[in-house]
Parts: C-alpha cells; sequence; structure tokens
C-alpha cells in the first residue's frame, strides 16, 4: 500500500471534516500517459477526481494545470485542492506556476511522499529527482515505517533531514492505517 492508499486516507480525513453544502476537496490526478489508473481507484472511492494526462504538470503541463486548477476554482470553489502529481514532478516548479498564474491560491503546502522500503533504489536510481523533491517539501510523509527495520528508518529519516531539516516528518504505514491526529498535523 503506498501513494494511493495514503492519499485516499488524507482525503475521507478532509471529507469526513468538511461542513455540510461545501465542496471539501477536488483531486487533480496527474498522469503522464494517457491512461490513468489512480483516477479510477479514487473516484470509486467517491471522490471527486480530475485527470490531467498533458504531461508532468510541472514541465510541459503547466499551462493545463493552471487552467484546470482556475475552473475548478471558478465552477466548485472547493476548499482544498491535491494535486497528485507524476513521480518525477518537482513541485517547487508546479508552486511557482501556480503562485504566478493561478487565481486565489494564497496557502500552497508540499507535501511528498517517501517509500522507506525502496527510499535506497529509488535514490540510487533517481538521486536529483528525489532530492528536489524533498528540499522543497513542507511536509514529508515516509510511509511503509513496517516493512523496514529501526536502523533502516533511521537511515531514511537521517537522509531526509539532511536533505531538509525543516520539513516536518511523519513516519506512518498506509497498510496498518494513520491516524487522524497525524493527518490532522499534515493539514496544518
Amino acid at each position: 500500500m503506498g501513494k494511493t492508499s495514503l492519499l485516499m486516507d488524507f482525503a475521507h480525513y478532509v471529507v469526513d471534516l468538511a461542513p455540510p453544502g461545501k465542496t471539501p476537496l477536488i483531486i487533480v490526478e496527474n498522469e503522464i500517459g494517457e491512461v490513468g489508473i489512480d483516477d479510477k481507484v479514487l473516484q470509486a472511492e467517491g471522490l471527486q477526481v480530475r485527470e490531467l494526462f498533458a504531461g508532468c504538470c510541472c514541465c510541459q503541463a503547466g499551462a493545463a494545470l493552471t487552467a484546470t486548477l482556475n475552473e475548478i476554482a471558478a465552477q466548485i470553489d472547493p476548499d482544498r485542492v491535491i494535486i497528485e502529481t507524476t513521480g518525477i514532478a518537482v513541485p517547487t516548479n508546479i508552486v511557482d506556476i501556480l503562485l504566478r498564474y493561478g487565481k486565489g491560491y494564497d496557502c500552497v503546502k508540499i507535501v511528498v511522499i517517501v517509500d522507506a522500503e525502496r527510499w535506497l533504489e529509488l535514490h540510487d536510481m533517481l538521486p536529483v529527482t528525489m532530492e528536489r523533491q524533498i528540499r522543497g517539501a513542507h511536509k514529508v510523509i515516509i510511509n511503509k515505517v513496517d516493512l523496514v527495520t529501526d536502523i533502516e528508518l533511521q537511515k531514511v529519516i537521517d537522509d531526509v533531514q539532511m536533505l531538509n531539516g525543516k520539513a516536518a516528518l511523519f513516519p506512518v504505514s498506509a497498510r496498518l492505517g494513520v491516524s487522524w491526529p497525524v493527518w490532522r498535523e499534515v493539514l496544518s
């Protein structure tokens, strides 16, 4: 259980807290290809999802993302928008685009999910991308902590803190469930 499971759990937390009559959340699902899978899973859970298939939203799809978000703001005006990016996205580029061209986005938070079980493997394959993602994060969720040893988890935490000592860290397990107090902290 990974990123989509965490996203569903967090989305349900946000939806459950919302006052009646207001759209609490829209998820923008960014896929590089032409077919999405995560969006189908999220929609099956009753969540509102908009698909963005124009490429990575931090580079070639920046205009499409801005147009999509401006349309969502004008037509739906949700309390929150979650942008689930591709694994190669650079979140700070997305924030720059939103703050420059978006309408009404005054509070943008970057939350990065790190897979503790695959940390070393992924970092070896994509070191620059992963480091850029973590350096720009306000909050880092370290998932799959139940699948690593304490020593392995500490290595992931140390590496993340070395890259970004200011980000709040949240070691969790999507498989075992995330407590609402953790989601409250992520949301703050």
